[in-house]
């Protein structure tokens, strides 16, 4: 939402705090903030108002009052708590609502004699600094109330609806299968009877998708000279689903789809029919206003202490009853509760809770210390599962394991899920298996950039069986480049260690490097733990650092030195030569004849910033080579 500094300081005698100061207090108070535009001579503030807020604070009036709220400066005026004036029933037209669950409000009001024409500059100019494009002062009019207090509104060529009698009526509708509507803007949308549309009750042609777009039937041209002015209040489920669904969204979709009030209404027909007369002429005819569903008032109810136990405040009460007063808040003593009823706009404040949010932030929450949570009372009992799910994890750490976490939803399983994510999971796991055999394969390739001659991980998880969850054990172990010994043999060592070490019996069959058991069996013997060990080693001093998202390189390069040359030196040239892409150049064979060492390394190039090519790493490895040359005892293979 974005608002003008100056059209916010209408609403005010005294001046606003300077804008980067408003943008502050707007953060820590109401909205985060989005970003702040310095003009000339005026200031565009913009902010993300999160649904909860949406009903009430998607305009200038709205952001207003949240100022009002979090300064204590007194607004000269609002819009919606001045009189409405007594207005004529029109004679000439009528309006009716067919689905009184998806409108809860509908008002039109006849003007004739109007001239269509260009805004006037100040009207053009406010549009303008919101970034919205001039059409003609009768669209730029309801555009102006919209963004002024937050009602959406729209206008009809009346001599373009048809007439009985010399009546015309409106009538808000499902629409009908395959029905299509032509909007301002040219497109055509297919609806059905899922979706609400404004026509022509007489004739039937649809004039508006309702709360979203106006149609082309009874669009406002430099002919128009009597229009019906529309206010209307629909069903915010309604409207969303409807707007999702034609992936058409627009100011007054947005609006709607927050539940406003329907009170908005005829504040918002007040307002637009004083300005359409001052900018385009012309004379009230006379209003129709079907108000089926009227807003109800809400109450919620809150203790101070309930206030206090969950913002951690000292709130006194009389600062509680201030806060209710500034916030334009009624309220009544029941006892220890406030008994509080929220203006109509702020559809948002239904429970407790949302009183209490309000407290805290007009008290703010810079306001509320940091204090340490009281101790507990009853220490907590240890869970079984969690402490020896930790020491298994001790042990598998030190003997080089990395833990992984799999995805628990997958395309087979036991458990089917009635709303899968997506076609390939479509159910929860009922094994470790395959998510830590898809994770050995995935490392397996990046063995090389990560210097591992073995892959070692292991996981311990939730499983989805028929009969219930179940916490499983799972360890895999993949050979890379040493085939010896094999990778059953080392998951075998590795349960026999854990065996031995934790003393408790694994079981479980090892089948290609993958061991999986019920854990919740395997520790169902074992002692109840009367506390936690201690966590996972200190990582104070471990440097951690992002890693590449670009793909790595690899080359081999063997070469014969001298028995007595020092593998360092070679590493060293190799390093030196290679520059800043070479990630690790690790030794992986060796072995010696007739007085001398043959020497192999892969070398495992990687860039922080592009993908490598060919060419660059052919012209390291030439550079790499070259140098090794000038050693006459060095033989490159």
């Amino acid at each position: 939402m974005k608002v003008s500094y100056n059209w916010l300081q209408i609403y005010f005698k005294e001046p606003l705090p300077e804008v980067d100061k408003l943008a502050e207090l707007f953060t820590f108070h109401s909205f985060e903030i989005e970003g702040v535009e310095k003009m000339k001579d005026d200031a565009v503030i913009e902010g993300d108002i999160l649904p909860n807020r949406s009903s009430d604070c998607l305009s200038h009036r709205g952001i207003a009052r949240e100022i009002s709220n979090i300064t204590g400066m007194k607004m000269k005026m609002d819009p919606l708590y001045e009189p409405i004036p007594e207005m004529p029933t029109s004679k000439v037209f009528v309006s009716k609502i067919e689905e009184p669950k998806l409108c809860a409000r509908y008002m039109g009001a006849v003007v004739t004699g109007i001239k269509v024409g260009p805004s006037p500059e100040w009207l053009q100019k406010a549009l303008k600094t919101l970034g919205q494009r001039s059409i003609n002062n009768i669209v730029d009019a309801t555009n102006y109330v919209m963004l002024n207090v937050g009602q959406p509104m729209h206008a009809f060529d009346i001599q373009k609806l048809a007439a009985k009698n010399g009546v015309h009526e409106i009538v808000v509708r499902r629409g009908k299968k395959d029905e299509k509507i032509t909007v301002l803007t040219g497109e055509t949308y297919t609806v059905d009877e899922n979706d609400l549309l404004i026509a022509d009750g007489i004739s039937g042609a649809s004039l508006a998708v309702a709360g979203i777009k106006g149609g082309k039937q009874a669009e406002i041209d430099a002919n128009t000279t009597s229009i019906v002015l529309e206010s209307a209040n629909f069903d915010y489920g309604s409207v969303r689903k409807t707007s999702k669904k034609l992936k058409l969204v627009t100011d007054a979709s947005l609006r709607f789809q927050n539940e406003p009030s329907p009170e908005f209404v005829g504040y918002a027909m007040r307002d637009v029919i004083k300005l359409v007369l001052e900018i385009a002429g012309g004379k009230l005819e006379g209003v129709s206003d079907s108000y089926i569903t009227p807003a109800t008032k809400r109450e919620a109810r809150v203790t101070l202490k309930e206030i206090n136990k969950l913002l951690g405040t000292e709130i006194t009460e009389q600062e509680v009853e201030n806060i209710f007063v500034q916030l334009a808040f009624t309220y009544k003593k029941d006892g220890e509760y406030f008994v509080v009823t929220s203006p109509f706009e702020r559809t948002d404040i239904k429970i407790k809770e949302d009183l209490i949010e309000e407290v805290g932030r007009v008290y703010g929450y810079k306001n509320v210390k940091a204090i340490l949570p009281p101790a507990l009372e009853n220490k907590p009992k240890v869970n079984k599962t969690f402490y020896y799910s930790e020491e298994v994890r001790r042990e598998l750490i030190d003997l080089g394991f990395s833990e992984v976490s799999t995805y628990t939803f997958c395309s087979k399983g036991e458990v089917e899920l009635e709303n899968p994510l997506a076609s390939d999971k479509s159910f929860m796991r009922a094994n470790l298996t395959d998510g830590i055999t898809n994770a050995l394969v995935l490392n397996e390739y990046y063995a090389a950039l990560l210097g591992l001659d073995v892959v070692k991980v292991f996981e311990i998880g939730t499983v989805f069986k028929k009969d219930g969850e179940k916490t499983a054990l799972c360890v895999g172990v993949r050979n890379v480049r040493v085939k010896k010994p094999s990778a059953d043999k080392i998951v075998e060592e590795v349960k026999l260690f854990l065996e031995d070490a934790l003393q408790m019996i694994i079981g479980g069959v090892v089948k290609n490097g993958v061991l999986e058991v019920v854990f919740d069996d395997v520790i169902a013997p074992l002692p109840e733990p009367k506390e936690y060990a201690k966590a996972l080693g200190d990582i104070a001093n471990k440097r951690f650092e992002a890693f590449s998202q670009y793909p790595f390189m690899l080359r081999d390069v063997a070469l014969w030195v001298p028995e007595k040359t020092v593998l360092k030196d070679v590493q060293d040239l190799i390093e030196k030569n290679a520059g800043d892409l070479l990630v690790r150049a690790d030794l992986f064979d060796e072995f010696h004849k007739e007085e001398r060492t043959s020497l192999a390394f892969h070398l495992v190039f990687q860039s922080k910033t592009k993908t490598l090519i060919d060419v660059e790493i052919n012209e390291i490895m030439e550079k790499v080579y070259g140098e090794m040359k000038k050693n006459i005892d060095w033989e490159v293979r």
